[in-house]
């Protein structure tokens, strides 16, 4: 039952409310996501509900029908049950910040389910990247949530900003004063000499880019 690769989503809607579908926009085709719910939470974003269903995952929405202390728990849980049970080869991801299922993690693992395909996670995106799939959709997030240098990228912006300065001081007062957006495009994208030349060549036609590339060299030998 169930692909090895794939992913249920289990989500403890009670629980996590909408904070817990952040990262809903990476869900795949192959994903299956179960919302969990009862009468205290039965509103969802609109944002959050477009990006299941336009990622063609397998959705379905289960009410509590009965209130009680930890009732969707047992929902859940008993999900999980059946799952297994049934032979369910790929990974369960429980979206809760509710301690108390590490209990059923532990079971499960006692009897033969190894830890990696029970994943406990506050949000889609947390099991999405716990689950050590080899995709585009973990990188992508990876990078997302990056840490880098406050420093070093002001550094960046400030360097930016200085050359675009540089050659809005050299094309003013020519013929090509209305092109530095696109001369300051093209030094962005070529570093190399011999790449803006072509570069220029390409943009701007074989008259015009030799003209602009001469501007630029003559600028950067300054």
């Amino acid at each position: 039952m169930g692909k090895k690769d794939e992913l249920q989503f289990l989500i403890d809607y009670e629980n996590v409310r909408e904070a817990g579908l952040d990262g809903a926009e990476y869900l795949y085709n192959t994903d299956v996501i179960t919302i969990f719910y009862s009468a205290v939470c039965e509103k969802i974003s609109q944002k959050s509900m477009d990006f299941i269903l336009h990622s063609g995952c397998s959705f379905q929405a289960v009410r509590l029908k009965r209130t009680g202390k930890n009732a969707l728990d047992f929902y859940i849980v008993s999900m999980v049950g059946a799952l297994f049970g049934a032979g369910f080869t790929g990974k369960v991801v429980v979206v809760s910040k509710d301690k108390g299922y590490a209990a059923m993690k532990d079971y499960w693992m006692s009897h033969g389910i190894s830890s990696d395909r029970i994943l406990l996670k506050a949000t889609v995106k947390d099991g999405i990247l716990a689950s050590n799939e080899n995709s585009i959709r973990r990188k992508l997030i990876s990078a997302g949530i990056s840490q880098i240098s406050i420093e070093k990228e002001y550094a960046k912006y400030q360097e930016r900003k200085r050359l675009k300065k540089k050659i809005e001081t050299l094309f003013a007062n020519t013929e090509y004063e209305g092109e530095v957006a696109k001369i300051f495009e093209l030094t962005e994208a070529e570093k190399k000499p011999k790449d803006l030349y072509l570069g220029s060549l390409k943009r701007f036609g074989r008259t015009d880019g030799t003209k602009i590339y001469r501007f630029l060299k003559q600028a950067k030998a300054a």
